[in-house]
């Protein structure tokens, strides 16, 4: 496997676990964001600091701009624009955290969207013969 589809795993695994939390257990992710909000900067650091280290792993290994592989790239991106931003306009971060609201629908569809994208990353990285 080479290091391009390992990072290509990595994701693959995270969104699945994530995904799959979000889905279960939405109130937990409810809890956890209304705990970052009551922490004001310290919880928005929090929240950026995971987005920048996930975000620039992601980025540093896989900068690839064909189809469908472009989709890692862009959300590695995205990630990382999320903790440049949270960190260095904290309101934006805080504002962002403050909308988590107490409906559970929306962390389920989030989680059954990052379900299915990580089973077709998965599908796509078995075609590819990343796992002979």
């Amino acid at each position: 496997m080479s290091t391009i589809q390992s990072i290509q795993l990595f994701v693959a695994i995270n969104l699945f676990v994530m995904g799959l939390s979000h889905f279960m257990r939405p109130k937990i992710w409810i809890e956890f964001f209304e705990f970052l909000f009551k922490k004001g900067n310290i919880g928005n650091i929090f929240n950026a600091m995971l987005a920048l280290g996930m975000g620039s792993i992601i980025l540093s290994f896989h900068f690839i701009l064909t189809w469908p592989m472009i989709l890692v790239t862009f959300y590695g991106l995205s990630l990382l624009l999320k903790g440049l931003i949270y960190l260095t306009f904290p309101t934006v971060g805080l504002k962002s955290i403050e909308r988590v609201n107490s409906k559970t629908e929306k962390f389920k569809w989030a989680g059954l969207f990052m379900c299915i994208s990580s089973i077709l990353l998965l599908i796509e990285l078995i075609t590819k013969g990343a796992f002979a």
